[in-house]
């Protein structure tokens, strides 16, 4: 298996990529299955973060490749073949608000109600990891879209508005006693979220944005976050010099991108908006 930190130029990168080229995806279906076709296979996470974002000629799909890998990251031993999204987010706005996601362990199995409120790509997803309880007592169970009690509901989003997006129902959902994952690496999954969304990025300007940016910088960039993702404790000062790094290329490639993306001023924020959190982070 060749890793990212193995690579020495951005030509190594496309050629261990098979040389990608952008595709006009401007639907969902389309960016799933090229995604399928030349991303699904790549075994380090990080590879497949940035080979998805050079795939990508959007944010939304940025964004759906560092998230994919993300969540292979957290749960090694799921296999995911396809999109699955971590569902965890429950009902704070009605009054009274949805029931959240709960389970009862009845008879040797777990039977788990409730809704979740947001789901990525929950028009394609054909794995849901949902969070149900909470607390000590929580748990992480892997769900087939096709599991019985489980439905979708998809709505509008101005934010990534290319990606579908919705909430998770599950009714008297039942799963063996044996189902819960291990779910050690998820009290990590924020910040390493926010690290694959940056490897994608990265890949995506530097393989769509040349004009705008250098591909080695960006290349550069990238083996860094991949050093920094492998180490055992995230490297703190290391990541807030590279969050600053990545934010340059942002606002290098923002002229070139808003000429061409109407949704850009939007989208852009999905970079941005994590760089807070990483340069206030002690620990």
């Amino acid at each position: 298996m060749i890793v990212v930190g193995e690579l020495r130029a951005w030509k190594d990168l496309q050629q261990r990529c098979g040389h990608p080229e952008p595709i006009v995806c401007s639907e969902e279906t389309a960016y799933l299955q090229l995604w399928i076709q030349q991303v699904s296979q790549q075994q380090d996470p990080a590879l497949m973060a940035v080979h998805g974002g050079m795939l990508a000629d959007r944010m939304a799909w940025v964004f759906v490749a560092g998230y994919q890998a993300a969540l292979r990251r957290t749960f090694p031993d799921q296999a995911l073949p396809r999109w699955a999204a971590l569902a965890v987010s429950e009902d704070r706005r009605n009054d009274p608000p949805l029931p959240g996601v709960d389970y009862q362990l009845n008879d040797g199995e777990f039977v788990i109600s409730g809704h979740k409120t947001w789901v990525a790509a929950v028009n394609s997803v054909e794995h849901l990891v949902i969070k149900a309880g909470k607390g000590a007592r929580a748990l992480y169970f892997n769900l087939p879209r096709t599991t019985e009690g489980l439905e979708f509901s998809s709505r509008a989003a101005s934010f990534l508005g290319e990606m579908s997006q919705g909430s998770a129902h599950l009714s008297a959902v039942r799963l063996p006693a044996d189902a819960a994952l291990d779910a050690s690496e998820i009290p990590h999954f924020g910040v390493r979220e926010a690290l694959y969304i940056y490897l994608a990025f990265l890949g995506y300007a530097g393989q769509r944005w040349s004009n705008a940016v250098s591909s080695e910088d960006c290349l550069a960039l990238i083996l860094r976050l991949s050093r920094a993702l492998a180490e055992t404790v995230l490297p703190v000062a290391e990541l807030k010099a590279i969050d600053t790094d990545v934010q340059k290329i942002l606002l290098d490639i923002s002229p070139a991108v808003g000429a061409d993306n109407e949704r850009w001023e939007k989208d852009q924020r999905l970079i941005s908006m994590y760089s807070p959190g990483i340069q206030q982070r002690s620990s």
